[in-house]
């Protein structure tokens, strides 16, 4: 491997190693910090991070690097405008090696700065297909830039997109997954779900308290074994999963330390997003006072 390409490589592990580090989706910081290491990584004078603002369809510069990066920081412009405004509107990389030959690039920047922009190469940035950025990188400093530091820049920038939806769809479903626990915890009824192989899932407080279950019952248990002093709900269970038919306001009597209980409940199947069904559950209410035995 030459020293150039071992460089890229050593740029690409640093890359991939931070965003392995990062745990909030805030795509300002994280964008800011995939330019600063591709910056480092391509030796260039300046680099800047752009985020769309749909609403006014424009490019605000949110971080920069460089001599001018306070003045860079304050730019804004619409899509069309320079060579990021340029990437943005085609969703295109741009890769220039001598910016004001090209009637794409503004020099109005350079003018008021006083800094002289040679090399561009911008980079959109997408979550899935939409546009939410552009990475601009100026003036590497080994010569122009060419197709391996845009593949460079583009695998960096697509791992940091996948790694920010994950952190978001993460983020979600641990909100969904404490809202879902906390209406379980309080849930007056007893509610016990298995998964596709019969194993005990989920069981919420009223569950153990009206079926007199350990409160430290350990998880995974199979269904026959968990529910071992009512095996009727286990088989209930089993059937829902096997059977896929799903009852209502059913009742089911049973002896609870020598006195006869009646449990009025519901099944109900569990289904992934494609509609698979991945697991069964049970709700049920202890309606002892309201049923009299024939």
């Amino acid at each position: 491997m030459s020293p150039v390409a071992g460089g890229r490589f050593e740029a690409l592990c640093g890359a991939l190693g931070f965003l392995a580090t990062v745990r909030e989706a805030d795509d300002d910081r994280v964008w800011a910090r995939v330019t600063e290491k591709l910056a480092a990584a391509l030796d260039c004078e300046a680099a800047a991070y752009f985020v769309l603002l749909p609403q006014t369809q424009e490019l605000s510069a949110r971080a920069a690097l460089g001599a001018a990066a306070g003045a860079l920081e304050s730019r804004r412009g619409p899509l069309g405008a320079g060579l990021c405004g340029w990437t943005a509107r085609y969703r295109e990389p741009a890769v220039v090696d001598d910016a004001y030959a090209d009637p794409r690039f503004l020099k109005d920047w350079d003018e008021a700065t006083g800094f002289k922009t040679r090399r561009v190469m911008t980079v959109p940035l997408f979550d899935r297909l939409e546009l939410t950025g552009v990475i601009e990188l100026i003036n590497k400093r080994g010569g122009p830039f060419d197709d391996a530091d845009l593949t460079l820049a583009q695998t960096v920038a697509q791992a940091a997109s996948t790694a920010l939806r994950a952190l978001r769809l993460e983020s979600q479903v641990d909100k969904v997954t404490a809202h879902n626990a906390s209406i379980l915890e309080n849930l007056g009824g007893g509610f016990i779900a298995v998964d596709a192989h019969g194993r005990v899932m989920l069981c919420n407080p009223a569950a153990k308290r009206i079926l007199a279950l350990p409160e430290n019952m350990p998880p995974n248990l199979p269904a026959d074994q968990a529910l071992i002093g009512i095996p009727e709900m286990g088989e209930i269970l089993m059937d829902t999963l096997v059977k896929k038919e799903t009852v209502k306001r059913q009742d089911l009597w049973w002896k609870s330390r020598g006195e006869t209980r009646v449990l009025g409940y519901s099944t109900l199947l569990i289904q992934d997003p494609r509609g698979q069904v991945v697991g069964a559950g049970i709700t049920f209410q202890d309606i002892t006072q309201f049923q009299k035995k024939s």
